[in-house]
C-alpha cells in the first residue's frame, strides 16, 4: 500500500512537472514568437537596451514617407502579403536590401537608408513577416525571412536586369541576410553587410534566459521548441546563421559592438571564423546591441562603403 502511495505521488509530481513545463514552454512561444504581442518579455525585461536603441533610432518617419517612391508587394510561398518601401536613387542599378530587427518595423532603417541614398543606391525596405504593414503572425528569427528576402531579390531583378545588390541586416536582420547567402544566392548579389547577427536563434533564445531571468534551456526553451515545430514547422536550432555562412560564397562584412550583451560579443568570432565567404569584419568599442553605425558612425560607414566597392565593379 505504501509503495502504491509512493507511486501515485511520483506519477502525480511528474505529470505536474511536464503540464507546469508546457505552459512555460508556450507563454515562452508566445510573447517571444509574435512580435505584435503587447507582452514582449524580452524587451520589456531588457528596458536599458530598450532606451538606447530608440535614442539610436530617434526615427523620422516623416523622411521615409517622403522619400519613398512606392511600395512594394510581395506574395509569399505560404500565401502572405509582404510589403517594402522603395525609395529611388538617381544613379542606375546599384541596390541595397536594408533588413530590419526583431520587433521592429523596415522604416527603423531610415538612418541606414540615409546613408545608402547618399552613396547612390536605389533601396527596399521591407517590413519582415509579423512586423509593420507585412501580413503574418509570427517572428521567425530569419527562418521564412530569408527564403523572403530571396524573394524580394527577385522583384529587383525583375525592375533592374542589371541591378548590383547589396544586402544588409541588423540583428535579427543580419541573421535573416546571413541564412540568405547560405543558399545558391544569385548573382546579382555582390555582397552582404550583417550587423550583430547571431549564431542560431536556439543560441540567443538560450543566452538571454540565463542572463534576464538565470533560467536554464530545460525545460522551457526545449518545450517552446517543440511548439515552434509543431505551429511552424521551424526548429529554433535550424535557425542557425553559423551553419550557413559555412556554405557561403557571398563576400560578408561582419559587424559587432564589444558591449552587446543581448547578441553576445563572442558570436561575432564563431560566425567570421566560420564562414567560408571572402570576408572582414569591424569591431566598434563600447557599442551595445544595434549600436554600431550610432557610436562611430564616420569608422561604421567608411568600412561598409569600402567594402561594398571592392565589389561594385
Amino acid at each position: 500500500m505504501g509503495f502504491e502511495i509512493i507511486l501515485s505521488v511520483v506519477i502525480i509530481v511528474i505529470s505536474i512537472f511536464f503540464i507546469l513545463s508546457f505552459l512555460a514552454g508556450l507563454f515562452m512561444f508566445n510573447v517571444t514568437m509574435i512580435p505584435k504581442s503587447a507582452k514582449n518579455v524580452f524587451r520589456k525585461k531588457d528596458k536599458s537596451m530598450s532606451d538606447k536603441m530608440k535614442e539610436y533610432h530617434e526615427l523620422s518617419k516623416k523622411w521615409v514617407d517622403e522619400n519613398t517612391d512606392s511600395v512594394w508587394n510581395l506574395s509569399t510561398f505560404d500565401n502572405l502579403n509582404l510589403k517594402a518601401r522603395f525609395i529611388k536613387s538617381d544613379s542606375k542599378h546599384k541596390w541595397v536590401i536594408l533588413v530590419h530587427g526583431y520587433t521592429s518595423v523596415g522604416w527603423h532603417m531610415v538612418e541606414f537608408a540615409k546613408a545608402y541614398s547618399k552613396m547612390g543606391f536605389n533601396i527596399l525596405i521591407p517590413d519582415l513577416r509579423g512586423h509593420g504593414e507585412s501580413e503574418g503572425l509570427y517572428a521567425t528569427m530569419g527562418y521564412y525571412d530569408s527564403v523572403d528576402v530571396i524573394e524580394w531579390i527577385y522583384e529587383i531583378i525583375k525592375a533592374d536586369p542589371e541591378a548590383k545588390i547589396v544586402l544588409h541586416g541588423i540583428s535579427m536582420g543580419a541573421a535573416t541576410v546571413l541564412l540568405a547567402t547560405g543558399e545558391d544566392m544569385n548573382d546579382h548579389v555582390i555582397c552582404a553587410i550583417e550587423d550583430c547577427g547571431y549564431t542560431s536563434a536556439w543560441d540567443v533564445f538560450r543566452h538571454n534566459m540565463k542572463r534576464m531571468f538565470n533560467l536554464p534551456a530545460f525545460p522551457i526553451l526545449y518545450t517552446a521548441n517543440i511548439i515552434s515545430s509543431a505551429r511552424m514547422k521551424m526548429d529554433f536550432k535550424e535557425s542557425s546563421p553559423l551553419n550557413a555562412v559555412k556554405r557561403s560564397k557571398t563576400p560578408t562584412l561582419f559587424i559587432h559592438g564589444d558591449a552587446d550583451e543581448l547578441v553576445p560579443f563572442n558570436m561575432l568570432d564563431q560566425l567570421y571564423s566560420n564562414a567560408s565567404c571572402e570576408k572582414d569584419k569591424l569591431v566598434i568599442h563600447n557599442a551595445a546591441h544595434g549600436e554600431s553605425s550610432a557610436k562611430e558612425p564616420d569608422t561604421y560607414y567608411e568600412k561598409v562603403s569600402g567594402f561594398i566597392a571592392k565589389y561594385l565593379i
